[in-house]
């Protein structure tokens, strides 16, 4: 028996910085799902940060005020292009989180979801799935 969620995506939407190194480049962190996040930046401006590292990415939720909000790191699993965009789709799993970050997380989670089905039950297992996936990477 298989143990499908409803939730697949949860759009968040949100202003922030990816960093490698001193370099930081704005972002929209566009939505979170079980896989790790996934980010939209200008082709132009991410082009200047590595694509291959073996260091994780630093990213950086950005509040509407430009504030921080919540921060974790990343590994970056692909870029895509669509020519019919200025923008690249940027696949990220979390390599580390905070615990405190993690908690944010998933009120912005709760927050943004716009699904009345969304039980705790899914909620926690978003969110653990998040933080299980960093757990993993981090051990590595």
């Amino acid at each position: 028996m298989s143990d499908k969620r409803h939730v697949h995506r949860v759009a968040l939407n949100i202003q922030g910085q990816l960093g490698h190194g001193d370099i930081f480049v704005p972002v929209i962190i566009e939505d979170v799902s079980f896989k790790g996040l996934r980010l939209r930046a200008e082709e132009a401006e991410i082009d200047v940060l590595p694509f291959d590292s073996h260091e994780p990415y630093h990213i950086v939720f950005l509040t509407d005020e430009q504030q921080p909000l919540l921060e974790a790191w990343l590994e970056q699993l692909y870029r895509q292009t669509d020519s019919r965009k200025s923008t690249i789709a940027i696949g990220c799993k979390v390599h580390h989180i905070e615990l405190e970050n993690l908690a944010v997380l998933r009120r912005l989670i709760e927050l943004n979801s716009g699904d009345s089905d969304m039980t705790a039950h899914d909620l926690d297992a978003l969110v653990d799935a998040v933080y299980d996936t960093a757990s993993n990477a981090s051990d590595n």
